[in-house]
């Protein structure tokens, strides 16, 4: 759309009359011109309510109360704003325009006229040529701002980022709804931010990593706040005030819309209510956003789903070549009416739009490529496909779940206890696991007698041979890793290994607010910190939690979960064994990146809960277990069968010892900080 085709109506309340005064491209300029003394503040407010009215009982104008008098309104209102020398101006622009639509940019100028449903508007003569709808021109409402975002180049999928705090469902079905576009690769659909991830902590820390949305999507409530500012409903805290005002989420999202974050979509009750300051759509236009669209009424949610899914298949459709948001919720609203026979719920979404372009993405150089399917190497076929998606997994920013299954640490404490356990009736089966084997010790003998039994059979400075774990090291990528060993194996190669890039190990301890934490320093060891630093870098920092406890790598040890009772005290959601802010953090990573699992068995139920408590929906894509060949369990990985919403993750099952030689081989040479 050419920058000189956009026409600016600007709507005051003079007395009891309302006043329109239009500007434009090409040095257009009219002279205020009155509504006429029909039309009043309070008539418009009246035509708003009726508008309302009919969406709430998913009525049509023409057959809403009072008997259609609605649309009879909508035309009349339609007639007063563009009088003859409007009219005149706006037919020359659309001459000039060709078949392009024009740019029509309304800015009611106080909040009682900013509720008003202008998109309902109707051309005379017509019972469906509404403004919201037109081919003609492109309905939009106009923000002060100084700041202009130029279109983003999108050259492939445009990533869609949907957070929804009390609704965990509601994502899966709007991704039902976009699967085709998905599918067909023109949207990318990011992890969605749900339950206790919608927090504002949360939040936060994801919208500062990448990969950034080009869409946020809002699923929720949204409202005015005891000091009458617009705010979202996420889910609180303690710690954290409730609603989130939409000024500090503006703040927040600064950084990403001088990036690729264009648009932001509030599906939201109330979140196109004007308030005090502005509304949440116009603040957030007004504070950086190119766009947003937001819903001046509650609508049913089936309606806002399939708003969302006409909108978005239109704004990101690989024949177009370019995203134009306008012309998008113009086709969202027809689809509404053609769907819910001409329901008045399709004038309740609207669009803010800064500056006189619509244009939010720019797809001349766009290749759109369907999503390759997650490979599935199934356990009785050649490993060659399982390590080419290890592989393809350790290029990019991944997270480590190294489990304590198959490590050997704890054979001599097995037979050990087994030994202490020879009395009725705490005898012990000899294929016992260590958690109910440890429990029976701990029931006999008591905790205390337990731990210096662990003591005496695993010892720190003796460490299990594991050259995977060793190997894996020199993969290990910055971000948050978990390491469930009460030994300090991975700390110390990766000290060995890796000893100039910044390392951090964090412990639970019995306060939650104040965790073990070490730093490895080169030349200095392991520094004790006393709590966990303001904020971790995750392109550069390497961080493990140490969650099963156990010996640190400096000479300190805590006693590490062993019994079953143990993991039902301490194994939860995390936050309850650190600080919040930290647990987030994690837990946003987690959920953002795929995660590599080793040393993981389904047949430990502390692991099964373990990973519901880390991953409460499903393991990011293209997660992938490693699994020794001769392990039985690959097909319940691949099927999902007891992990989170029973989602599968890939397989890979080969020889440990074998794979470790093949990452040797294969070591992209020697990374920064490594030394051989």
């Amino acid at each position: 759309m050419a920058s000189e085709l956009w026409l600016e109506i600007d709507i005051n309340r003079v007395g009891e009359e309302l006043s329109a005064t239009a500007r434009g491209g090409q040095n257009v300029q009219l002279p205020a011109h009155s509504l006429g003394a029909r039309f009043s503040s309070e008539r418009v407010r009246q035509f708003g309510e009726w508008v309302k009215r009919a969406a709430a009982d998913t009525a049509s104008l023409t057959r809403s109360h009072p008997e259609g008098k609605a649309l009879r309104e909508a035309q009349d209102l339609y007639q007063a704003l563009f009088q003859p020398g409007l009219l005149e101006i706006l037919h020359k622009l659309q001459g000039a325009a060709g078949s392009e639509p024009v740019l029509l940019r309304l800015n009611p100028q106080e909040l009682e006229l900013k509720a008003i449903p202008w998109e309902a508007l109707c051309r005379p003569g017509s019972t469906l040529d509404f403004l919201g709808t037109s081919q003609e021109v492109l309905l939009v409402r106009g923000v002060e701002s100084t700041r202009f975002l130029q279109p983003r180049e999108v050259k492939g999928a445009v990533r869609l980022l949907v957070i929804s705090p009390s609704d965990e469902d509601a994502p899966e079905r709007l991704r039902a709804m976009l699967h085709p576009s998905i599918q067909a690769g023109e949207l990318e659909w990011l992890e969605p931010l749900t339950g206790p991830r919608a927090s504002k902590s949360f939040l936060q820390d994801r919208l500062r990593r990448e990969p950034v949305p080009h869409i946020l999507h809002f699923i929720g409530h949204g409202g005015l706040d005891d000091e009458g500012a617009p705010s979202l409903q996420l889910v609180s805290r303690e710690e954290e005030p409730p609603g989130f005002k939409v000024e500090l989420l503006a703040q927040e999202l600064m950084a990403a819309f001088r990036t690729d974050l264009r648009l932001v979509v509030l599906e939201s009750c109330e979140g196109a209510q004007p308030g005090e300051l502005a509304s949440a759509a116009e603040l957030l236009a007004r504070s950086g956003a190119a766009a947003v669209v937001a819903h001046l009424w509650p609508v049913k949610a089936d309606v806002a789903r399939h708003c969302s899914a006409a909108f978005y298949r239109s704004l990101t459709q690989a024949a177009a070549q370019r995203g134009d948001v306008a012309r998008s919720l113009h086709d969202a609203r027809r689809s509404i009416l053609g769907q819910y026979e001409q329901s008045a719920e399709a004038f309740s979404p609207v669009l803010y739009l800064r500056g006189h372009e619509s244009t939010l993405f720019d797809f001349k150089r766009r290749k759109v490529v369907p999503p390759s399917p997650p490979t599935q190497v199934k356990p009785a076929a050649s490993t060659d496909p399982g390590v080419g998606a290890l592989l393809e997994l350790l290029q990019q920013p991944f997270s480590l779940l190294l489990g304590d299954h198959g490590s050997g640490t704890f054979e001599p404490l097995h037979k050990l206890l087994r030994e202490q356990l020879q009395e009725a009736p705490w005898t012990a089966p000899e294929h016992l696991p260590l958690s109910a084997l440890a429990q029976r010790y701990a029931l006999q003998s008591g905790e205390d007698e337990l731990r210096l039994r662990f003591q005496e059979a695993v010892n720190r400075d003796v460490l299990p041979s594991m050259p995977l774990v060793e190997e894996l090291a020199r993969w290990l990528r910055p971000g948050f890793h978990i390491t469930l060993l009460r030994q300090p194996v991975l700390e110390l190669a990766l000290a060995a290994h890796r000893p100039d890039v910044p390392l951090y190990v964090i412990q639970p301890s019995k306060s939650k607010e104040r965790p073990l934490i070490r730093q490895h320093v080169a030349g200095k060891g392991w520094v004790p910190l006393a709590e966990p630093p303001a904020s971790f870098n995750a392109k550069r920092d390497v961080v493990l939690v140490r969650l099963y406890r156990g010996y640190m790598p400096d000479p300190v040890f805590a006693p590490p979960l062993l019994t079953e009772d143990d993991y039902l005290r301490n194994v939860r959601e995390l936050e309850s064994v650190l600080p919040q802010t930290l647990a987030d953090t994690i837990l946003s990573t987690l959920a953002n990146q795929p995660a590599l699992l080793l040393g993981m068995s389904l047949l430990s139920w502390d692991h099964r809960h373990l990973l519901q408590c880390l991953f409460n929906r499903a393991l990011p894509g293209r997660s992938t277990v490693l699994l020794e060949p001769e392990d039985a369990t690959g097909n319940a990985w691949y099927e999902g069968r007891g992990l989170p919403r029973g989602v599968g993750i890939q397989t890979a099952q080969v020889a440990s010892s074998g794979l470790a030689g093949l990452l040797t081989e294969l070591r992209p040479g020697l990374r920064p900080g490594e030394s051989q």
